[in-house]
């Protein structure tokens, strides 16, 4: 009797430690409350005037995290509440599903997020970056297209991304700038035999170096016809100062790696910075590093390790 007693009780602890386990398995994201949790969330989107990116509050519902996000991703392809604001989600990009495991938000959206132009391409990835990590039990976000997952342009999944993996993280500005300045920005013509002018508004803060707001643009890539861009998508920005009329641009890796190379090639990027952040009255030189420190040449074909001076490449190759 004792020893049936014993195996009943055996039983009980087996299947009471069994519920338990199931339960925990129940995960934060899929976790429900009777009541609808309200979170005020910053979403980002495009200004059309000073093409940067610009947070509007909105009001988050849900009765579990995971209703929230999708309704933060509704509220990202959503029309904003301001005419100065558009979604950085083009139209025919629809976000699929969006998913929540350990902190990381990942979000599935349709094929034609690969038919976006570098720009567009690197607005839309910031944006959702920005407003997922917004939430407070998100640390980073991974994008799949069609369920595989984003990848650079030499094939290497983007993984999931923090607000510290982006490009265009010095745009994107909570708060309000204050000036609106017109800058005169160099690119390669069509025919990468020259460069061309392009006039480019942009809103800036007066607590950030101006010649950061060249740079990030001269990244972003032209916006009219027949203009190509020089800068390879991938470069950060590390650091950029002027001193002595010299400007000291600090670059990544990437910006020398992801370079196709090429005489011609070079000079018009190096030339298309040059002659970008020379338009400005304080800026005679400019000076290049890579990680930090000077580089005795570019990719072979240019003396990288002393100052650059404005060249008027285009007349002369015309």
């Amino acid at each position: 009797m004792k020893k049936r007693n014993l195996i009943y009780i055996s039983i009980l602890v087996i299947v009471f430690a069994a519920i338990f386990a199931v339960s925990s398995l129940k995960s934060e994201e899929e976790s429900t409350s009777a009541e609808p949790i309200n979170l005020t969330q910053d979403i980002y989107y495009v200004d059309v005037e000073s093409s940067n990116l610009k947070t509007e509050q909105h009001v988050i519902g849900g009765k579990s995290l995971l209703e929230m996000l999708t309704n933060a991703a509704i509220e990202l392809k959503n029309a904003p509440k301001s005419e100065t604001l558009v979604s950085a989600i083009p139209q025919n990009v629809q976000i699929l599903d969006v998913s929540l495991k350990d902190n990381v938000v990942t979000v599935n959206v349709s094929k034609n997020y690969a038919d976006m132009k570098t720009g567009e391409e690197m607005f839309c990835r910031a944006a959702l970056v920005w407003t997922f990590t917004g939430f407070y039990f998100v640390d980073e976000v991974e994008i799949l297209v069609e369920g595989v997952p984003l990848a650079k342009t030499n094939g290497t999944p983007f993984g999931p991304m923090g607000r510290d993996d982006l490009i265009v993280d010095a745009q994107i500005e909570a708060e309000p700038t204050n000036s609106t300045r017109v800058f005169t920005l160099y690119f390669a013509n069509e025919d990468a035999t020259a460069l061309v002018a392009e006039e480019r508004r942009v809103e800036v803060n007066p607590n950030q170096p101006v010649e950061k707001y060249i740079l990030e643009q001269l990244i972003l890539g032209p916006k009219e016809a027949g203009h190509v861009a020089t800068v390879p998508p991938e470069t950060k920005i590390r650091n950029i100062k002027t001193a002595d009329k010299i400007c000291y641009v600090d670059l990544s890796e990437e910006f020398v790696t992801k370079h196709g190379g090429g005489s011609t090639g070079e000079t018009l990027t190096i030339y298309s910075i040059v002659n970008s952040l020379a338009e400005l009255k304080d800026v005679e030189k400019v000076q290049f590093l890579i990680e930090g420190e000077k580089q005795d040449e570019f990719k072979g074909h240019l003396e990288f390790g002393k100052p650059f001076e404005p060249y008027n490449f285009s007349e002369e190759k015309q």
